[in-house]
């Protein structure tokens, strides 16, 4: 695997590039959404800014760390931030593993294919470039927006599920997991 950070990555519509400070608040509004933390969230977060942006600004001080993957994704043409996406190493220490991607989109971005490219794009420099082999990931069984798209990324569901507590939701929530691999991937239709 190589470490490479969070290189820019451009899309025919989307920049994706290392969360920057400017991004830091209009991210945080976008995760402060019902709609959007519901199923993504499985840590605390301050809904009143000035709790929450030393953990923001945490986080931005190893962005530039070549073992981060973390973008924001932007729309081209209007230089809006709409989301975040990012890919996760496993949990063994010293084992350098991919196990987890996971994005969110604003609400009025939704439903217009810009999740579908920035993870395709960030799958792409992760198989070719960083040249990770495969990526496990799941997605809440009631969330059929976030497993549909895991599919039509070439993701396969396994035979296994469990339960993830998302910070919102009162009780533990069923998930699907997926797994995909660089060939898969690769030879997928793009």
């Amino acid at each position: 695997m190589n470490l490479l950070g969070s290189k820019k990555i451009e899309t025919k519509r989307l920049i994706l590039r290392k969360t920057e400070e400017e991004d830091l608040k209009k991210l945080w509004e976008i995760l402060k959404k019902e709609e959007i933390n519901k199923y993504y969230l499985t840590t605390k977060i301050n809904f009143v800014w000035e709790k929450e942006k030393k953990w923001q600004y945490k986080k931005l001080e190893k962005a530039s760390n070549s073992d981060v993957f973390c973008w924001t994704i932007i729309i081209k043409d209007t230089n809006t931030v709409i989301g975040q996406i990012s890919v996760q190493e496993g949990p063994v220490p010293d084992v350098l593993e991919i196990r987890d991607i996971g994005w969110f989109i604003d609400i009025p971005y939704q439903r217009q294919g810009y999740a579908y490219e920035a993870a395709n794009a960030v799958l792409d420099y992760m198989f070719t470039d960083v040249e990770i082999e495969e990526i496990e990931t799941s997605a809440a069984c009631v969330n059929p927006g976030s497993w549909k798209l895991m599919e039509k990324l070439a993701f396969k569901r396994l035979d296994t599920t469990h339960f993830v507590k998302y910070t919102f939701v009162d009780e533990p929530i069923k998930v699907y997991e997926y797994k995909l691999v660089k060939k898969d991937f690769l030879n997928k239709e793009r």
